[in-house]
């Protein structure tokens, strides 16, 4: 699935996209839940409440399982092995974890390393917890931006083992990860007979069939500085969305907006964009897309997003200003 994602590219407290369900609520249900460390949230179409269930336990359970493998935060996942042995050695992984690394480090490639898996290193440099904001110096920037180089990831495809070079480097899945989990359990949701489902996490969503009246489901992408306000309206379905804003975690300070969305290459949080949406085949290639293109900005972002089959974004800049790839019809 990764590769042929590939060749067609080829976390929130305030909610990206607002989700507008048919009048009719007789075949339509949800259910909040949270994993992953993010909110999620299952919405389906079926002929009963007992069905709706077991899909919602479904996309659990599923996404579960992913975050058990992927996570950067518990002990004893896969990801926190290699991370362990950062310079030491190299660690043996399960073949999916291993085909997610390596599609990590293909959108690096195609980003010109503005997607960058091991920019984990600056963990615990920027500290963007309530009560606990922190700038850090230059210094301790520099000291930790050794550490950020995708390049330094070595796969060996042979024996599937995957080896981070330099001691002290780290990755983290965070943005890549959670959209692939979202396509893996709409695809047990789909294989349990459910057809038409929406599966949001965060800011990343997998739009599947038809809502209740047979029509594509509504979806509002909200302003980036107005969380009551939308910036679209989009009817959508069999496709994936992703966005990354500026308002998604983040805090002031000496009235400078600092946020979660780091420039690989300068150790900061990027500054040309608000926010950044995505629409692509996979959630997989909207997750890692988003934050690429938030990275690079409006200029080389869109260039890059016209250049890919399948995929179109909406990106707001620094200034508000409002930039649409030629697939893009936006209805207020």
């Amino acid at each position: 699935m990764v590769k042929a994602c590939l060749k067609n590219f080829l976390i929130l407290l305030i909610p990206a996209f607002i989700l507008f369900p048919a009048d009719s609520y007789a075949k339509v249900f949800k259910k909040n839940m949270t994993v992953m460390g993010t909110a999620l949230e299952v919405t389906v179409s079926s002929d009963g409440p007992a069905k709706a269930e077991g899909a919602f336990a479904i996309v659990y359970k599923e996404m579960s399982r992913i975050e058990d493998e992927m996570s950067e935060w518990k002990d004893g996942t896969y990801v926190s092995l290699i991370n362990r042995n950062a310079g030491k050695k190299a660690v043996k992984v399960p073949d999916e974890l291993f085909k997610l690394i390596a599609a990590s480090i293909q959108v690096s490639e195609i980003t010109d390393g503005a997607f960058d898996i091991t920019w984990a290193a600056m963990r615990g440099v920027w500290d963007f917890t309530p009560g606990r904001e922190r700038v850090p110096s230059p210094e301790e920037v520099r000291g930790r931006l050794g550490l950020v180089d995708y390049r330094k990831i070595e796969l060996d495809e042979k024996n599937r083992t995957v080896f981070l070079k330099g001691e002290g480097m780290a990755m983290g899945l965070g943005a890549i990860a959670k959209g692939y989990a979202v396509d893996r359990a709409m695809r047990a949701v789909a294989d349990s007979g459910i057809k038409d489902a929406i599966i949001r996490a965060g800011g990343d969503m997998r739009v599947q069939g038809l809502d209740d009246e047979g029509k594509p489901w509504e979806i509002g992408i909200r302003q980036p500085r107005e969380k009551d306000k939308l910036l679209a309206r989009l009817r959508l379905t069999n496709i994936s969305i992703s966005t990354s804003g500026d308002y998604e975690r983040f805090f002031i300070k000496d009235n400078v907006l600092y946020h979660h969305i780091m420039d690989p290459k300068t150790g900061y949080p990027a500054k040309a964009c608000r926010s950044v949406t995505i629409l692509a085949p996979d959630t997989m290639t909207s997750d890692a897309l988003s934050t690429a293109v938030f990275v690079l900005g409006p200029q080389k972002g869109m260039e890059l997003i016209k250049k890919l089959k399948g995929v179109e974004g909406i990106i707001v800049d620094s200034d508000g200003a409002v930039h649409t790839s030629p697939g893009i019809r936006i209805n207020r």
